[in-house]
């Protein structure tokens, strides 16, 4: 496999997706995109280019993310499943949002405002068989060391 496949398999783990994501994303079956994570197959041209634009995507998530910080609710929900993201106010501006490149930007946010010594809360979305039960806030790394 050439150099261009082994750095897709590297930016599909940074951006968090997997194999189901990546057939999903390509239109072939979970087996095929297990075989290109694994480097046995090369990557499409169009999932090549699919990911550059996941990649950019996460950019701006995250800066959309980074911004919210200075809101009055400094809340990033994070979701459970792809539909529930996809449903949301999130997948209203990013409709072909995955749960990993969404989850990585909610990441960095908030390693980011930490470092500049502003707080971004992470809470699971409410969902229907799940609204009865608190949210909780995700420790920070101060909290945690």
């Amino acid at each position: 496999m050439s150099n261009v496949d082994a750095a897709n398999v590297v930016l599909c783990s940074y951006l968090g997706l997997t194999a189901r994501d990546l057939a999903e994303i390509g239109g072939f079956s979970d087996r095929f995109a297990r075989d290109l994570l694994a480097g046995r197959r090369p990557f499409p041209k169009d999932v090549q280019n699919t990911l550059r634009v996941l990649y950019a995507d996460l950019a701006n998530i995250q800066q959309v993310m980074i911004e919210q910080a200075a809101t009055e609710d400094p809340t990033i929900y994070i979701y459970r499943t792809r539909e529930q993201l996809c449903s949301s106010p999130v997948g209203k501006i990013w409709p072909n949002a995955y749960l990993g490149p969404y989850r990585v930007a909610a990441f960095e946010a908030v390693k980011k405002c930490n470092h500049e010594g502003r707080t971004i809360h992470l809470r699971f979305a409410e969902t229907p068989a799940l609204a009865e039960a608190p949210a909780r806030d995700v420790p920070t790394n101060e909290q945690v060391n």
